[in-house]
């Protein structure tokens, strides 16, 4: 099965609100919306989703949203429901990115649904050094800061050991860039955006890997 999330936030086959929420994807070439309705809720809408087809789906979508544990068919009736995922209210201020700056058009998009410390579930992980690190949603925490809100929820994200080195490598970083908390992070356009962190990406992951073929 091919599955594809969409990233553009004009595509006739959506909606507004689902391209806001980067719940559109195509599976196998047909549309599947996944639509937010709460912090561990999300309606699925795709042509006769079966199970097989349908856990495949959420699986890829909760790679993106692991706090989704529960989905609904349009009628509202009960597709799937997962085991919760256990979450904690904590002051935006003690979080530390592991990226370096956000996008202008991303920030616009996810304001449209961010009103309170509940539209912010956020996965992280404990440094060695006892700091609470995000793995993702630095958009929405910047966004949110941005408005005014100060809390946001929080949980734990399973990391193998060899994902939990490069996020370390990451807020490293950051911190040598003097990026501390979520208000230090710069706000580019997407070009720029490009430039200063996917393309510092892209040539981490490169050098890693080039590191790793001479051992």
């Amino acid at each position: 099965m091919e599955i594809q999330r969409i990233d553009s936030y004009t595509d006739p086959r959506f909606s507004q609100e689902i391209l806001y929420q980067h719940g559109a994807f195509l599976v196998d070439g047909a549309p599947w919306s996944f639509r937010v309705i709460s912090d561990h809720e999300a309606v699925v809408s795709a042509e006769r989703p079966g199970p097989e087809v349908l856990a495949e789906a959420v699986e890829y979508f909760r790679f993106y949203g692991e706090h989704i544990t529960t989905f609904y068919d349009q009628e509202g009736s009960l597709l799937l429901d997962l085991p919760p995922v256990e979450r904690r209210e904590v002051e935006i201020s003690i979080l530390q990115p592991s990226q370096f700056s956000v996008d202008r058009e991303k920030c616009a998009a996810v304001r449209h649904f961010l009103h309170t410390a509940a539209d912010l579930v956020i996965p992280t992980m404990i440094l060695p050094d006892g700091t609470l690190c995000v793995l993702d949603g630095h958009t929405r925490l910047r966004e949110a800061w941005r408005q005014g809100i100060r809390r946001a929820m929080v949980f734990d994200s399973p990391m193998p050991s060899g994902q939990r080195a490069i996020m370390e490598d990451f807020v490293r970083e950051a911190r040598a860039r003097e990026i501390f908390h979520i208000q230090d992070m710069a706000v580019y356009g997407s070009q720029e955006q490009k430039e200063k962190w996917h393309d510092w990406c892209s040539a981490y992951f490169a050098a890693r890997q080039e590191a790793g073929q001479k051992e």
